[in-house]
């Protein structure tokens, strides 16, 4: 499935939220916080920690997950943030339909967010459907559910279908080109990750040097006191 991806890299002041802050949040550091806010979610369902200390509602986020929708496979308290500072979008697998990837768009674009994960989970049952239906071939199914699996079932050649399926959906998003400026210079993340549901632990992906978009100027340095959730 091809979906155009010709919106440009800024929109206009009046469609942001009011209060936004003017600068995003530092690429790097919204995935560490990711990443350490995992960390704290697997202590606490351990019994080793108490919730977060200011259980007030974040002003804005500064991050989406794109995650698959059963059960337990993506959720904002996979990382232990207070309200409001990590945003969800559940599909099958997960998949970048057109819907999808409008809400990346508008979280990366609109909100200012400065990472975007992509994660799957173990065991994904949409993910095996996806790839035994790609395998199977000339199947009669409604359109929009084959286009999903022609997408869905993008890393079927892997050996782990699902880890194959999140790097391929994030060398996709890397290749967007409403997102290119953004993660060329820095100000954007595309973060990949695979979720055990049982544990709740993510195993975020490592950067592979085909996928990394590099660019040589880097946008202007963010003021970390104008971002914020």
């Amino acid at each position: 499935m091809s979906v155009s991806m010709a919106l440009p890299a800024s929109v206009p002041e009046w469609l942001r939220p009011a209060g936004l802050p003017t600068h995003r949040m530092p690429s790097a550091q919204a995935l560490q916080r990711l990443v350490a806010g995992n960390v704290r979610y697997q202590r606490q369902r351990q019994g080793e920690g108490g919730p977060p200390g200011d259980a007030a509602r974040a002003s804005h986020p500064f991050a989406l997950v794109v995650g698959c929708l059963e059960p337990g496979a993506a959720a904002e308290e996979l990382f232990a943030e207070r309200s409001g500072a990590v945003e969800c979008i559940r599909t099958a697998g997960p998949s970048l339909g057109a819907d999808t990837l409008a809400g990346i768009e508008y979280a990366a674009l609109v909100q200012n967010v400065a990472v975007v994960l992509v994660l799957g989970h173990r065991g994904c049952t949409a993910v095996v459907a996806a790839v035994n239906a790609g395998r199977a071939g000339g199947l009669r199914l409604p359109d929009a559910l084959a286009a999903w699996v022609s997408s869905a079932a993008a890393g079927g050649a892997e050996p782990d279908p699902v880890l194959g399926h999140v790097r391929a959906l994030r060398a996709r998003l890397r290749r967007a080109d409403s997102l290119l400026s953004l993660t060329r210079n820095g100000q954007l993340t595309i973060a990949a990750g695979v979720l055990d549901p049982v544990t709740g632990a993510i195993d975020f992906l490592p950067d592979e040097p085909d996928e990394i978009v590099a660019d040589a100027e880097v946008g202007s340095r963010p003021d970390p006191y104008r971002y914020g959730s």
